[in-house]
């Protein structure tokens, strides 16, 4: 390991299950200082700091909903408070959206928006000013591979994570004279509680292989992390051969709306 994340003092929003739960152990295991868990779930939060402390991790629970701006602002300044220096905050809370457009209201939209895009948001736009009077700091945010490109039956899904890629990326190229450093990771299938009840796919990866590919490639400092493999190749498919992938997103499409037709569900 090369030290990146040794002694350093980490936010991570969405922390008690799935990819912020693991990115929270695995920040512990290289050395971190201290980790800032905020999750709204209070249950989940209470059990897994509890666990994480009894392995003699540092760890912080907050009860954070990233909607509410006031709530993100007390979260990254008592971090930033506790050993003087913030030197990561994983914008990582949000949630999965695939349902056909008939089922999606103006109340879906506000409140995916709201939780995927201004959660984000939140984070970034507090941390960018605390980051710049220390002169360094990384911001981690959470996109998907929906956010690359265009899969029929996540048009709200995808609206948000694209905005959450472009905003990461143009923020990379302002602020890095500053020393800050931004990346945006884009998964597409993880073994999380996204999928639910439902088998996730054959191509999905572990918690944990996911997590050690995204720290593999922050100490790269990549901006755009995608993954896994399978995802990398459809994603170069979409920009170099997009023929192809017309097709084959009309043969998602087509599935997807046999499935509903059939089964209520998209898989």
């Amino acid at each position: 390991m090369s030290g990146y994340f040794e002694n350093k003092v980490a936010v991570v929003t969405g922390a008690a299950s799935g990819l912020g739960l693991g990115i929270t152990e695995a920040l512990l295991a290289r050395g971190a200082r201290a980790v800032f868990m905020a999750d709204v779930n209070d249950e989940n939060l209470a059990r897994e700091s509890k666990r994480l402390r009894s392995a003699g991790g540092t760890v912080l629970p907050r009860h954070t909903d990233v909607t509410r701006l006031d709530q993100v602002e007390a979260l990254l300044r008592d971090a930033k408070a506790f050993d003087g220096h913030l030197d990561f905050v994983f914008n990582n809370a949000g949630m999965g959206m695939t349902q056909p457009t008939e089922k999606i209201t103006f109340d879906i939209w506000k409140f995916v928006v709201d939780l995927n895009l201004m959660g984000v948001v939140h984070g970034t736009y507090t941390a960018i000013p605390l980051m710049r009077e220390q002169g360094f700091g990384h911001i981690v945010n959470t996109g998907s591979i929906a956010g690359r490109i265009p899969l029929p039956y996540q048009a709200v899904y995808a609206a948000t994570k694209s905005a959450v890629i472009s905003m990461t990326e143009s923020l990379q190229y302002e602020l890095e004279v500053e020393g800050l450093s931004f990346s945006v990771f884009c998964p597409a299938n993880v073994r999380t509680a996204i999928f639910g009840e439902m088998t996730p796919p054959p191509d999905s990866i572990s918690v944990e292989e996911a997590v050690e590919y995204i720290f593999a490639e922050m100490e790269k400092k990549a901006i755009v992390i995608v993954l896994p493999e399978a995802a990398r190749g459809f994603d170069t498919l979409y920009r170099e051969q997009y023929g192809e992938f017309q097709r084959l997103a009309r043969e998602l499409a087509a599935e997807r709306r046999e499935n509903y037709r059939t089964k209520g569900t998209y898989c």
